[in-house]
């Protein structure tokens, strides 16, 4: 993917993440807008996308730094709420991976063989591609570390 498609995704991405946040925001002036009947159920959806909001600035923060961990658990905390959210933020980090963005490519690795193994999908993302593209990142010492752990059937 060259530089510029990669912009206009995080471009897209982040406009899609600001139209997410800030249309709660506005309702929260008025208590009498929650879409809800039921105040638990508004107070586990504000829950929800403040985790979500918590998730976004660990992915930024984990693409700076090299290390998605704190992202990619926040994503799952998400996906067990059964909040859609939760999916985005995984396919971020999926495919951030497959860029490189995780610096601990043995870890990354084991992420995406586990994802597979739950029979996770994401249109347009093929977990083989990302274990593909780790390889190639890969020293010869890692690569020997994730062929004892996965041996090729």
């Amino acid at each position: 993917m060259n530089i510029l498609s990669h912009r206009s995704w995080r471009v897209a991405l982040t406009t899609l993440a600001l139209a997410i946040i800030t249309a709660p925001a506005a309702q929260a002036q008025d208590e009498a807008a929650c879409p809800y009947e039921d105040a638990k159920e508004c107070a586990f959806e504000n829950e929800n996308l403040s985790l979500f909001i918590k998730g976004r600035d660990a992915y930024d923060h984990g693409r700076e730094i090299g290390d998605l961990s704190e992202a990619r658990d926040i994503g799952y905390q998400l996906a067990a709420r059964k909040n859609k959210n939760g999916r985005v933020l995984l396919k971020m980090i999926y495919m951030e991976i497959r860029m490189g963005g995780h610096k601990n490519y043995v870890q990354a690795y084991d992420w995406v063989n586990e994802a597979m193994q739950r029979n996770e999908s994401y249109a347009r993302l093929d977990f083989q591609s990302v274990l593909d593209s780790l390889k190639k990142r890969m020293t010869l010492e890692q690569l020997a570390a994730v062929e004892a752990k996965y041996p090729a059937k």
